[in-house]
């Protein structure tokens, strides 16, 4: 191969970078709601609200970010359907998206009396965190109809391989968000219910405008194809392709979010403390996952596209392109975490006893970038390809014969044996999912 198709001036780099810039810039403002909300919080006179919206975000991250397939299935399937040229069935799979994330929401407000008390009888074993927790997740699942349907609206931006529109969505929200924060935590004095009210008003704000910027693209599709009516909606053969991919993802993303849940969990165990420090320091996790994601949807959605021209080729350009700038950004990260521990520390708390558990456990930190980098491109990858059935049979392995174990052996470490865990797990989903690419390569099984 010549010099030239390494260099990050070729074509699929400069593809990748277009794609990637947007949706880092998009998903490291995502986790700066949960940010705002700890560094608000973090600054009262307890910890307890600190706690209780750890609790709450956690909980909602499982039953909210459980059906994020929505937004991962959608990129797949449009970028595929781009790829081919087949705009009637990226329509028709659209359409069913969209009637399956508002039903979903719709459920999952109906079901919040029986889910609550068991995820927080799990979760939160002090009484007053329990309370304050209960009291935040009542009012942000309001919030399930519009987030679901945002899910669909930005999988679809993303596989049109249209990075921008979700960059100004999430710009907004968050920005909405955060200024309420201030209002509502700071001015109002609100504490956790204030955070609660602030993360509502922006995820409906976003779905709003996700809605506001589809609308051109969907109507100039519609028009190509005055064919289609709503009948189409019911085909069962689509219903099944968009079953079985999300099925394989929504188990996939149940498993990832349970180990987070569990984490936190323990953490609960452990003390209010080590609650309130891990809480921080997986803020900072998130933040770093959302900015190396930018790479892994640019795979993604050039992935997919290329495999629906059925271009093996581009596909692998396209593998090799996001992969060396995403290793360049992890350790970018690690350097940016190294250097900036205190600041980190003080932007968000000022309680002497929870800063320096967090300095005590910072060190984990700084493997975190290095060794998750390769699962976050591998997932894109695999979502991208529709080859999603792996990465369920990955993760039940990750979880069950490596996170599980491990924890259970390591337990007498208490904290340090519960950070090993996590890092370990991350790196078992890379290593497997490296291998199944591998597999399928030598096999010619990628179409």
């Amino acid at each position: 191969m010549r010099l030239n198709h390494f260099s990050f001036f070729s074509l699929p780099h400069r593809q990748a970078y277009a794609l990637a810039w947007p949706m880092i810039l998009s998903n490291i403002s995502s986790p700066l709601i949960g940010m705002a909300d700890t560094a608000m919080l973090g600054h009262l006179d307890s910890s307890l609200y600190l706690g209780s919206v750890a609790i709450g975000t956690n909980v909602l991250a499982f039953l909210f970010w459980m059906f994020n397939f929505l937004r991962m299935s959608t990129t797949s399937f449009v970028a595929r359907a781009i790829g081919a040229n087949d705009h009637a069935t990226l329509l028709v799979q659209l359409g069913q998206s969209l009637l399956m994330a508002c039903s979903l929401g719709v459920i999952l407000l109906l079901a919040q009396g029986v889910i609550l008390p068991f995820a927080l009888q799990l979760m939160a074993p002090d009484t007053q965190i329990a309370a304050l927790a209960r009291e935040y997740l009542h009012i942000r699942l309001f919030a399930a109809p519009a987030v679901f349907v945002t899910f669909v609206l930005m999988g679809f931006f993303i596989g049109l391989q249209n990075a921008r529109v979700p960059l100004v969505i999430t710009f907004v929200a968050n920005g909405l968000n955060i200024g309420l924060d201030f209002v509502f935590i700071v001015l109002n004095d609100w504490a956790s219910a204030g955070a609660a009210w602030a993360s509502l008003c922006a995820e409906w704000s976003a779905c709003l405008l996700a809605v506001a910027f589809a609308w051109r693209p969907l109507k100039a599709l519609l028009n190509k194809h005055p064919a289609l009516s709503l009948t189409m909606l019911f085909r069962v053969q689509d219903w099944r392709n968009l079953a079985r991919l999300n099925g394989d993802l929504l188990v996939r993303t149940s498993l990832l979010l349970l180990v987070f849940n569990f984490f936190t969990a323990q953490s609960g165990h452990l003390g209010p403390e080590i609650l309130a420090a891990n809480a921080i320091l997986m803020q900072l996790v998130l933040l770093q996952s959302f900015g190396l994601d930018g790479y892994a949807h640019a795979v993604e959605a050039m992935g997919a596209k290329a495999l629906g021209g059925r271009d093996l080729k581009r596909f692998f350009a396209a593998c090799a392109a996001s992969t060396f700038a995403a290793i360049a950004l992890a350790l970018a990260v690690t350097l940016f975490f190294a250097i900036g521990k205190q600041p980190l520390i003080a932007m968000f708390t000022d309680l002497p006893g929870v800063a320096d558990t967090v300095s005590q456990y910072y060190g984990w930190l700084l493997f975190i970038p290095l060794v998750s980098v390769w699962t976050y491109l591998l997932d894109g990858i695999f979502i991208g390809s529709g080859h999603t059935q792996l990465m369920r049979n990955a993760m039940l392995v990750c979880v069950f014969c490596g996170f599980v174990p491990l924890w259970f052996f390591t337990r007498g470490y208490e904290n340090h044996g519960l950070w090993l865990s996590f890092t370990t797990f991350n790196f078992l989903r890379g290593a497997s999912l490296a291998i199944a690419f591998y597999t399928l390569t030598a096999r010619h099984k990628w179409f």
